[in-house]
């Protein structure tokens, strides 16, 4: 089956000159990711400035045929509800038309909100030009038959839609439907077809509309049909509702006053995903790669090279590839000996960006995440709790000082003492959790760690490079790992919020001190000598790290059996975990109030259970049950951020979990979970009700039957990728093809090269052998190059043999090499 992957690496970095919304002259802004008008997900709140810095990152698995890409910035307020500052948007178009590896990375001007760009949803159409047998007139007529999905415009979460059809400068309109986003009409509106009409000029536009008794009516979406779509019988489709031009004169006006700007990094990757059985052919060499040591080295200087996605990227789908072969091991030997054979100075051993120390990075991030999390959440939660104002350096010891409590400031020799003995025992509470956590590391790891020391062993095995194996493997471990965590901990996942800037601040204090012990070398502080009265318990730290790192790889050697302890570890490893609350809701209790309890879920690849308190005992559904998990529309239950889970009962009913988060991040971050966990359910549903069914009929789209099918198409949203999206080794396969056929030129001129080489060489007498040899180098190159480029060719022709089979793919392809001409400038509004 052929399918198209769509990926968005984004990152929101930051704002400025932003609005002032607060009396104090300020904003306590964040910002809110939409696709399609639809909340994905958002930062967290940055207080008091105008000019917030955020710096997150997030994975968007996109839907098919996602338009726009939108950036709302808000000012937070508890007691008036949020204002909004300005908002920026991208097309999708616009997004193809970048081809920088790298990304685009650009200040996107703010806008003022405008209702009509908020545009969601679909129209279910039937048109046509028909002829009256009695009269001989011909008609144009479009039959509106249902809506879906389309956006809540009311404060109830719904609207109150009716459809207006123009042609011929003629309109007319539909009835109104009542508090709903799944209207249905199936209604007939017709236009007599004047006789001296062109048929070449034929225009009919569909407008949606949401009806409001106070105030003028919210514009919905619009639907342009031509003389092409419009055609003598009858035409039935499903059409997206599409925003209707920006006027000048609202961009004129929008612009009068500066909003600020933020500034994104984007990347949109989309690959047509083939088969598993086009593959074999590359999956074949790249097994092959882990195992001839020359293969393997043109493929990764290819890969590293030259790319049209950044290297992290592309280390990852490596990685994530060869876990799925049961070859990571092979893989990450085979890429950290080429490092380490590469470097001649010890003292930069995989301290650059190379794809072997960028694989590294990700196959910790995978295996090992929820170890880091057990490790330093106590630490991380703690010094978030206590929000300690921390300062060693003496230049900045008087711009954080406070008053205490007393009249008095405290002095600085105080103020420098009380953070020194902060930040010590900080320091002694993380490095205590990290070395007491050797039996808490996957040990998959820790052979993948063992292996690196080896090598580097191999390559420096005089005394005096003794401890470089330790600072080869503690340089992955602190100055990769629990360094980076400690100073950004919402980028791993170890906080929901931004601290402060004095919580940052005391982070970035441990995470320093932290990497001087990673380091293993005390008393080396260079321009920050304020560090130099921690320099005991750094040398007392290195003394423990270094019987922590001997532990780390005290384990066996690596053999068959080890190889599927991925997998078990993968299946029994928690991918998230947290507090919900649980709805319950009957939808025979009209006049009740619904009640939400909170309770402790946890989600394997295998189960999700949840319980009420530490003593009950786990409700479990197993993940093979599950049919779908949904958001639940606002105004289902008159509650935000709540969410659904659908499965099968042990009776082989149907059962819903109804549960709220506590914000969107977190209400995503489950759905994304759990979507990714159950993707190849035998038991998937393809449509669900993002209502409730209250009374006598689902509120979503009034259908008086309890087991009514669903008024909506489910994995329809966005999916936040992380460490923990399941293998996919055609997607991972497709990506990794890609990069080699962008290669394909140069791989091709190292073909010729190598011919024209093996040609010119005509060995006299006396160099015959030494010839020889050289001729055999290189027609052993010739092969591996040309074997390279056969599978890259295979693989073409089945991507081409796929997409002109395929009417979608085909029109698809050809709508993105137009839209690649498309300008910066159209692309953003």
């Amino acid at each position: 089956m052929v399918s198209t992957h769509t990926t968005l690496y984004l990152r929101v970095s930051e704002a400025k000159e932003l609005l002032a919304k607060d009396f104090n002259g300020k904003s306590d802004p964040y910002c809110v990711i939409k696709v399609d008008n639809v909340v994905t997900a958002r930062t967290a709140t940055v207080y008091k400035t105008l000019d917030p810095l955020w710096g997150e990152e997030f994975i968007l698995h996109m839907p098919s045929g996602f338009q726009t890409l939108s950036f709302y910035i808000y000012d937070a307020d508890k007691v008036s509800g949020d204002d909004i500052i300005g908002t920026a948007s991208v097309t999708r178009d616009y997004l193809y038309g970048n081809k920088n590896p790298k990304g685009l990375e650009t200040w996107l001007p703010l806008q003022k909100a405008n209702k009509d760009l908020e545009i969601q949803g679909e129209m279910l159409l039937e048109y046509g030009i028909r002829t009256s047998e009695a009269t001989g007139q011909s008609f144009v007529f479009v039959t509106v038959m249902e809506g879906r999905d389309l956006a809540p415009k009311d404060k109830t979460g719904y609207s109150d839609p009716y459809v207006t059809v123009s042609c011929f400068d003629e309109t007319k309109a539909t009835s109104k439907q009542k508090k709903t986003r799944f209207p249905e009409w199936n209604e007939t509106l017709e236009f007599l077809l004047p006789e001296d009409t062109c048929i070449a000029d034929l225009s009919v536009i569909v407008t949606v509309w949401d009806k409001d008794n106070f105030s003028s009516d919210d514009f919905m979406g619009q639907i342009h049909l031509n003389s092409e779509d419009v055609t003598h019988g009858t035409i039935r489709n499903w059409h997206a509702v599409a925003r209707r031009p920006t006027s000048d004169r609202w961009a004129r006006r929008a612009s009068r006053v500066e909003r600020g700007k933020i500034r994104v990094k984007l990347q949109l990757l989309e690959e047509t995903v083939l088969p598993s059985s086009c593959y074999q052919p590359l999956v074949d060499l790249l097994g092959e790669a882990v195992k001839n040591r020359d293969l393997g080295q043109l493929l990764w200087d290819t890969l590293e090279q030259d790319r049209t996605i950044e290297l992290g990227a592309m280390a990852m789908s490596l990685v994530r590839f060869y876990l799925s072969q049961e070859l990571a091991f092979e893989f990450l030997d085979a890429v950290i000996l080429r490092d380490i054979e590469k470097t001649e100075d010890v003292n930069t051993l995989f301290r650059g960006n190379t794809l072997g120390t960028k694989a590294v990075d990700n196959f910790m991030k995978v295996l090992a995440m929820p170890y880091l999390q057990k490790v330093l959440q106590p630490t991380i939660d703690r010094i978030i709790n206590e929000k300690k104002t921390v300062e060693l350096d003496p230049f900045r010891v008087n711009s954080v000082r406070t008053r205490r409590h007393s009249l008095h400031r405290e002095s600085e020799e105080s103020f420098v003492n009380h953070s020194m003995e902060a930040i010590e025992d900080y320091t002694i509470s993380a490095i205590n959790s990290i070395v007491n956590s050797v039996t808490y590391c996957p040990q998959v790891l820790r052979k993948v760690l063992r292996n690196i020391q080896i090598r580097v062993r191999e390559k420096w095995p005089e005394e005096i490079y003794e401890d470089v194996p330790y600072i080869a493997v503690s340089g992955f471990v602190f100055l990769r790992f629990f360094a980076p965590a400690i100073m950004s901990p919402k980028l791993f996942s170890l906080s929901d919020q931004h601290p402060n800037r004095k919580v940052i601040r005391t982070f970035t204090l441990l995470a320093k001190i932290v990497q001087s012990v990673g380091n293993l070398t005390p008393g080396q502080h260079g321009k920050e000598a304020w560090l130099e009265p921690l320099t005991p318990l750094i040398s007392q730290k290195i003394l423990e790290v270094k019987d922590y790192l001997d532990a780390l790889v005290n384990v066996g050697d690596f053999s068959a059996s080890h190889k599927y302890l991925v997998r078990q570890q993968s299946n029994e490893t928690v991918l998230i975990q947290g507090h919900l609350y649980k709805c319950h809701y009957h939808c025979k209790r009209l006049f009740r109030p619904i009640v939400l309890k909170k309770c402790y879920f946890y989600l394997t690849r295998v189960m999700l259970c949840y319980r009420k308190t530490p003593e009950d005992e786990d409700t479990m559904v197993m993940v093979e049950n599950i049919c779908a998990v949904e958001k639940l529309d606002y105004g289902a239950l008159g509650k935000s951020n709540m969410g659904q889970i659908i499965h099968k009962t042990s009776d082989e009913n149907t059962g819903i979990i109804y549960f709220q988060a506590k914000d969107v991040n977190e209400l995503t971050a489950w759905i994304s979970a759990i979507r990714k966990t159950c993707k190849y359910n035998a038991c998937r549903i393809e449509t669900f009700h993002p209502g409730v069914f209250k009374g006598d009929k689902w509120n979503c789209c009034r259908k008086e039957q309890d087991t009514a099918p669903g008024c909506s198409p489910t994995y329809h949203g966005v999916v936040l990728g992380d460490w923990q999206d399941p293998l996919d080794p055609d997607v991972d396969a497709q990506i990794i093809y890609s990069q080699i056929a962008h290669s394909k030129d140069k791989i091709r001129k190292i073909q010729h090269d190598l011919r024209m080489s093996i040609a010119g060489q005509e060995p006299t007498d006396a160099s015959s052998i030494v010839a020889d040899k050289a001729t055999q180098t290189a027609m052993a190159s010739l092969s591996l190059v040309s074997s390279v480029l056969d599978v890259s060719e295979q693989l073409a022709m089945s991507h081409q043999t796929f997409v002109e089979s395929s009417p979608i793919l085909s029109h698809s392809s050809r709508s993105r090499s137009v839209s690649s001409s498309v300008s910066g400038d159209d692309g953003i509004f």
